[in-house]
Order: C-alpha cells, then sequence, then structure tokens
C-alpha cells in the first residue's frame, strides 16, 4: 500500500542524489563487511526496508526493570520502535518500502552487518516511552558492543547521567579503534549538544539544511574556539558538535495506527549521524587498509567548508560531511591518532602526540587525572597494549588489573620512573612549551591554510 505523497517522496531525495548514493551503490559501494552497531531502542526488522537486511537484533538492558518490558531487543512496531527502527533503515535499508511504485528507505550502507541494542522498553510506549531501562548497566553495554566486533557504533539518543565507569568502557572501546557516533540534539543554539557529546572522543554530528545552512536546531558547542580544551581527564565534558550531516527533509518514516509508513519526512541530528555512519561503512569498505582512526581524520579534514571561514565553528563543527572527498582521498597516510580525544587541533596535525586513554577508574571511582609510572613489574604489559587504538590490535579489557591504554605509541614514548626519566621529562616539557609558542604565533596562518585542505570547488554544491 502506498502512504504520503509523491512530492513529499521527491523532497527526501535530496541528500542522495547529492551524495551520489545510488551511484556508488552501483559501483558496489555498500558497507559490505563493515559491522555497524546501534544503541537506541527495539527495532522493528518487519518493515520492508529490513525485511532481507543482515540486521541482528543482539542484546538488550531492559530485562533488569520489571516494568521495561520483553527482553529482547527486536520489537513490535509502535511509537517506541519507530525512531530505532527509522535509524536502522537510514543505515542498511533495501530501498523497497511504501513510497511511490514500492519504493523505501535507500540505506547508506544496505550491505553492512547492523547489530540493534535496546536501551528502552518495548511495553506499553503510552506509558513507558523512552524510558532507559537500566544505566547502570551501559559499561558493561559498551564492553559487548566492542566485544561483538562493532567498527562503528551510533547512538541517536540522550544518555543522561555518564558516569567515570561509564566513561571507562567508552575509552576502552576508542582504544580499540572502535568509532562513537551521537547526534548532537535539535533544541537550537541556547542548548548545549545532547549527551553522550560530552564523552570526549565520541564524533557529534550536528545537522545542515537542504541548501547548505546549518540545521536551526544545532546546539551550541561548550568551547569558542578549536584549538583549546581541558586536558585532565576528570573534566572531559567538552560538549562540541565535530561534523555536520544531512537533517532536514530527510525520509525516515514512521508509524501510523501500527502501520509502517515509509514516505515520511523527518527533521533532526540522529538521521544526520545515521548517514555520517553509513558514509564511515562506505569508506572503510573502499579504503580497507585505513583504520578506523585515519577514517575518522579522513571524514573531518575533508569535510567541506566556506573558503575564508574558520576551519571549525561551535555550531557547525569542521564543515559538512563529504561522500566526495572522502571516497577519493586515500586516508592511510594520515596520523593513526584518535583525533578528537585530547584537542580538537590533532584533526590537522600531522604529527599528533599520543593521548594518554585510561580505561579503568581509580580506587575513587574516578579516572586518573594523569599518566601513571610504569613500573618494572608492568611495562611490558604496557608496552603490548599501546598500539591498541588501531582496528586490529588487542587492548585492555578492563579488569581491575589491566593497565591503561594509549591512543598510540610505545612504552618510550611514556615517562619512566628514576632521575634519568626526570630529567627526560623535564626536557620533553620545555620542547613541548617552545613547540606551543611557535603554534601560537603562526596561529593564524594555520588556520588558513587548513581550510584549503579541502579543494570545496571541486564539489561546490554536493555537500552531502
Amino acid at each position: 500500500m502506498q502512504t504520503g505523497s509523491a512530492a513529499d517522496w521527491q523532497a527526501g531525495q535530496w541528500w542522495v542524489a547529492k551524495s551520489k548514493l545510488k551511484e556508488r551503490h552501483a559501483q558496489g559501494l555498500t558497507g559490505k563487511g563493515v559491522n555497524i552497531a546501534l544503541i537506541d531502542g527495539p527495532v522493528s526488522t518487519s518493515i520492508p526496508e529490513l525485511v532481507g537486511q543482515d540486521v541482528r537484533p543482539t542484546f538488550s538492558t531492559c530485562g533488569t526493570r520489571e516494568e521495561a518490558g520483553p527482553v529482547t531487543p527486536d520489537g513490535p512496531l509502535n511509537d517506541t520502535s519507530f525512531h530505532p527502527t527509522s535509524m536502522a533503515a537510514l543505515l542498511v535499508g533495501n530501498g523497497k518500502g511504501t513510497g511511490p511504485g514500492g519504493a523505501g528507505i535507500t540505506g547508506v550502507a544496505p550491505g553492512a552487518t547492523l547489530r540493534t541494542y535496546a536501551i528502552y522498553n518495548t511495553s506499553d510506549p503510552s506509558k513507558n516511552q523512552n524510558l532507559m531501562c537500566d544505566l547502570a548497566a551501559m559499561p558493561a553495554l559498551i564492553d559487548r558492543v566492542v566485544a561483538d566486533g562493532a567498527d562503528i557504533v551510533e547512538i541517536p539518543v540522550t544518555i543522561q547521567g555518564w558516569s567515570d565507569t561509564f566513561r571507562a568502557a567508552v575509552n576502552r572501546a576508542i582504544a580499540k579503534g572502535v568509532v562513537l557516533v551521537s547526534g548532537a540534539g535539535n533544541v537550537g543554539p541556547a542548548t548545549r549538544p545532547m549527551p553522550p557529546a560530552d564523552q570526549t572522543g565520541v564524533l557529534v554530528v550536528g545537522g545542515f539544511t537542504s541548501d547548505l545552512m546549518v540545521y536551526p536546531g544545532n546546539p551550541t558547542s561548550s568551547s569558542a574556539n578549536w584549538e583549546f580544551a581541558s586536558d585532565d581527564t576528570r573534566s572531559r565534558s567538552r560538549y562540541e558538535i565535530h561534523l555536520l550531516g544531512p537533517a532536514t527533509s530527510i525520509l525516515g518514516g514512521t508509524v501510523v495506527n501500527g502501520r509502517w509508513e515509509s514516505n515520511k519526512l523527518q527533521n533532526g541530528t540522529s538521521g544526520a549521524s545515521a548517514i555520517v555512519v553509513g558514509q564511515f561503512a562506505l569508506m572503510k569498505q573502499k579504503w580497507p587498509k585505513a583504520t578506523n582512526n585515519q577514517l575518522l581524520v579522513s571524514l573531518l579534514r575533508n569535510a567541506n567548508r566556506v573558503p575564508g571561514e574558520p576551519v571549525w565553528t561551535p555550531r557547525g563543527g569542521f564543515g559538512t560531511s563529504s561522500f566526495e572527498n572522502t571516497l577519493t582521498t586515500d586516508p592511510s597516510g594520515y596520523p593513526d591518532v584518535q583525533p578528537i580525544y585530547y584537542r580538537l587541533s590533532n584533526v590537522f596535525k600531522d604529527h599528533p602526540v599520543p593521548q594518554f586513554l585510561p580505561v579503568t577508574v581509580d580506587s575513587d571511582g574516578y579516572l586518573p587525572t594523569q599518566q601513571p609510572t610504569p613500573s618494572a613489574t608492568t611495562s611490558t604489559t604496557t608496552s603490548s597494549t599501546t598500539s591498541s587504538a588501531t582496528s586490529t590490535a588487542p587492548a585492555a579489557t578492563g579488569s581491575p588489573t589491566s593497565p591503561p591504554a594509549y591512543a598510540r605509541g610505545s612504552s618510550s614514548d611514556r615517562a619512566s620512573g628514576g632521575t634519568a626519566g626526570w630529567l627526560l621529562g623535564l626536557l620533553g616539557a620545555l620542547v613541548a612549551l617552545a613547540f606551543v609558542i611557535l603554534a601560537l604565533m603562526r596561529r593564524n596562518r594555520t588556520s588558513r591554510s587548513a581550510v584549503r585542505l579541502v579543494n570545496t570547488s571541486a564539489e561546490g554544491k554536493d555537500s552531502a
């Protein structure tokens, strides 16, 4: 049965056309071999867009709360499941639905594997809609998502009340090269991006409109300048927007009287984040030798920006996500370091300093604020975990005895005990201070040259 108007359907195709998505699918770029995780509510796999797709409802945290209803992550089609179901369709939809001629939502990466994890209830949506089932279970859920083999994780919902135990789990995922993506929120410039956007290292996606303007619902980042941010691990709440994705007049579907309708236009950064996650999957298939860190650097370096404008803005991030630039620029030469964990300026550094990435909390329940000095008994073990930022190398398990992981580098990059280590540390600090002074002197010139890293004229009107 066809629902919705042909005009709505056509209006919703703007970002598909600008990104040349169907042409890329015809060329074999479908995200095949890439593992995507979706943390949201239950997904109804019965909609036409998901029939025959590799969608695997995997786990639900709702079994720990009696009022939350069924524990299955694959729920009935209702007001609770429609949002995650819509995200699943945007990620891996087959293009078949209830639109004109049986057309449906075109997923960005229809060849990818999608595992879904429900953190909201599945029963009585009128009473318990958006009831988060068990916040305390979230650290274990993040560990589960990583263990299940996720390459990239979309979290298009608000998660309030993050603890440092939760942050440690996110850091463990980052240490293993897993990319986590969050929507920025839709409440407007007077607000900050919604959690988990406050977790350093999570890629936060805002929106842009069909006429390539900043989406009016975008919140405002907490930092005014992209080159400066907190170094303190305990004060990691930065609330930054990093990238913009298509966010208006997006065909996302809806539920009407228990029936799925493909022909529903949506606005919001949830859809924008899903599109960026799908784009990442295409990039990973296209550039199999690149690490996830390098792909993330490419997403941000190769975003489209207006010539002459700042490299980063509080509501526009590094610019609008570009399928064209990221699928024609080999990222394997970029630094293999997570670019947004420490300072946003690391995005454009060819030799960023490896960052301390704590993966367990201290005895007081907080993340450590300083890099500990490895002892003689742990130095060998620590060295084995320091390259864990790539997508293939092992990382710390997160047990209380596990050493901290680092974004990159060997044990020689870190402080050692004794007088010699102290002197080397002092010398390194003086050298770092000299580089900071030099960087400040060249700041304006660096920003202008960074803008020119992207050939905006080549893509012009194709900013999706």
